[in-house]
């Protein structure tokens, strides 16, 4: 039961927020999530393969993929995605070295390495992957009529 339970909560928190400039064409965005399984060839050797999170397990590897479309009849600049982590899942990267994340629920964002949590004694500490809660990625170059795209982060099933 708590594996379906979880598989509904990360149907709904993949769910991410495109942010355009308010005269941006428009760009839809597909969210999706995958357990990540090693899987050995006929010759033995590792691979990683994708499947659909029907049943999840503590400790299991997930790919959040975030693809982005431009079904407007110009060019889209300015176009940034904005994805909260679930609270059952850790974070642990970005496919794309040019994401950003938040440690706050989305009210600031940085580089993981630049970003401090507060500690119960008033002084603070550096941010760890655990305590991120939003990715965001700002797409750099227009995106033109009918383009494509696609985002990831990973993450780990607490």
């Amino acid at each position: 039961m708590k594996t379906l339970i979880f598989a509904a909560t990360l149907a709904l928190s993949s769910a991410a927020i495109a942010q355009k400039a308010p005269t941006a064409p428009s760009v839809t965005l597909k969210s999706s999530a995958f357990v990540v399984k090693q899987v050995a060839d006929a010759n033995g050797k590792l691979k990683n393969v994708l499947q659909a999170p029907d049943r999840v397990l503590h400790g299991d590897v997930l790919l959040f993929e975030l693809e982005y479309r431009n079904v407007g009849a110009t060019p889209a600049s300015k176009f940034v995605i904005n994805n909260p982590v679930a609270a059952n899942v850790i974070y642990t990267g970005v496919a794309q070295p040019w994401a950003v994340v938040s440690v706050d629920g989305g009210k600031r964002f940085g580089p993981l390495a630049a970003l401090k949590m507060p500690k119960g004694d008033g002084t603070v500490r550096a941010a760890i992957p655990a305590d991120v809660t939003a990715v965001r990625w700002t797409v750099g170059q227009p995106i033109p009529a009918g383009g494509t795209g696609k985002v990831q982060f990973y993450g780990v099933v607490k």
